[in-house]
């Protein structure tokens, strides 16, 4: 019988729709990192798996290891692969701290490896291009915490003007008349690690096409241990799907403690079943059709 390598690890990958897919792992514990590729935004950097490599911007949510360990190699593979450096969003709480390792590493390695820092505050919107933006959001996690959102940003002609003639807009325009609004349409919302909070109040929670949050404990005897913790318990999960408005609701951080058979079979006795139509588990490997591909991703030890 073969063995299989320790090397392997299993992402997995999802689609959402037409658009949109993710790919990434997420373990309580161990690690937590979810790509937008089509976005080239990666959520968290878990242990920097090779994939994660071909996003240029990352949004680290905390300071725990399982989230942050990969950060120092995120941007050496970049510059060894001779990938432009990467724009790494993290809590502004933990900046100085991020500068210092990454400094650290830069003497340990005794190469100047180039980094770009980006320091955030909830409700901060950092503009990626004119039409793109991410966005900081105040979750409830162990210390400083942030959740990001991916922003579509569109101009729309303001209702008022909608049977003016082109020339006139034109000329409108022209005379310095605002005859556009802005508009931000939330397409993917990530989490990372919270508690139950204002954060499932918050309208890009709400609306977002695709919400990722985490759900780590659901035993009935785990509700101390996800209040220590600062997690998501499933009956929290429970009392939060009625106000949701996404298209998809992944479920991520789910425990070895549980694992993700039992966690769905208790969530399905926890909501109401019409509730859990959009709802996956990332890690739901035993259920590959409606949970998408898996990939195995050899990763070798680094030079």
């Amino acid at each position: 019988m073969s063995e299989k390598s320790y090397l392997v690890q299993k992402y997995a990958r999802l689609k959402l729709g037409n658009q949109y897919s993710l790919i990434g792992y997420s373990m309580a514990g161990e690690e937590s990192v979810v790509q937008v590729p089509e976005l080239n935004v990666c959520f968290d950097i878990g242990r920097a798996p090779q994939f994660c490599l071909s996003s240029d911007f990352v949004c680290i949510t905390h300071g725990h290891m399982d989230h942050i360990a990969g950060l120092a190699y995120y941007f050496s593979q970049k510059k060894f692969q001779g990938m432009k450096p990467g724009t790494v969003l993290v809590p502004a709480e933990i900046e100085s701290s991020v500068l210092r390792l990454l400094a650290v590493w830069r003497e340990i390695e005794r190469q100047p490896t180039p980094f770009n820092i980006v320091p955030m505050k909830a409700d901060q919107l950092h503009e990626v291009r004119r039409d793109f933006g991410i966005r900081a959001i105040a979750t409830h996690h162990a210390g400083v915490s942030l959740g990001y959102v991916l922003v579509s940003i569109r101009e729309k002609l303001k209702p008022e003007y909608l049977t003016i003639p082109g020339e006139e807009l034109v000329k409108m325009r022209a005379d310095g008349i605002e005859i556009q609004y802005r508009l931000e349409v939330p397409l993917i919302t990530y989490l990372g690690d919270t508690s139950y909070g204002p954060v499932f109040d918050h309208p890009d929670v709400i609306n977002a096409e695709t919400l990722i949050t985490e759900c780590t404990f659901y035993e009935p005897d785990h509700k101390s241990r996800a209040k220590a913790g600062r997690h998501l318990h499933a009956l929290d999960l429970a009392r939060v799907l009625p106000r949701l408005k996404n298209k998809h609701v992944i479920i991520t951080h789910v425990s070895r403690r549980t694992g993700v058979r039992r966690a769905k079979s208790i969530l399905k006795k926890t909501a109401h079943e019409e509730l859990l139509a959009n709802v996956q588990f990332l890690m739901d490997f035993e259920n590959s059709t409606p949970s998408g591909d898996i990939d195995d991703v050899v990763q070798g030890p680094g030079d």
